[in-house]
């Protein structure tokens, strides 16, 4: 065989390979990017009969993420003393819920975590899982899909999600 020979059948031995790969991979389905979400921790932590339980948020936040979200969570200072736990920090929050130190925030003392949530939510464009009404932040509030939530017994019942 010629040179020209053996490099037409390089040539076409390389496109053969290429349009091989490309068609496995229009076949090979993408999984699906978890979208963002915030949580209200603080609000959260009662909805299972009225007591904070970090066992509630916990559960909360493993809904969200078989649900398919990306849950960022802020929590009020006074959660860890709701808790009855003043060690819990950033740190111990993301080892207790399974999430990485970037997806929660706990807002500094004496501010409420309402204004860091409601702010990063409207950036992002995302909905936040809070049954608080932000009443006393409507205009902050006013364009945030709320996602509300309760405990049926044991069964997790969240809405507008």
């Amino acid at each position: 065989m010629s040179n020209t020979g053996l490099i037409l059948l390089a040539v076409l031995a390389a496109l053969l390979l290429i349009a091989f790969r490309r068609r496995g991979r229009s076949k090979t389905p993408k999984a699906p990017k978890a979208r963002q979400i915030a949580v209200d921790g603080t609000n959260v932590l009662f909805w299972k009969d009225e007591v904070a339980l970090l066992s509630t948020l916990k559960k909360v936040v493993a809904r969200l993420r078989h649900e398919g979200f990306d849950p960022v969570v802020f929590l009020d200072a006074s959660s860890r003393h709701h808790l009855g736990d003043k060690s819990l920090n950033e740190v111990r929050f993301a080892d207790c819920l399974g999430l990485t130190t970037n997806r929660i925030m706990v807002c500094p003392a004496r501010t409420e975590a309402d204004a860091f949530i409601l702010e990063y939510a409207g950036q992002q464009k995302i909905a936040v899982v809070s049954n608080d009404k932000f009443r006393d932040r409507p205009k902050e509030a006013r364009n945030i899909r709320l996602v509300k939530g309760r405990f049926e017994g044991e069964k997790l019942v969240l809405k507008n999600l």
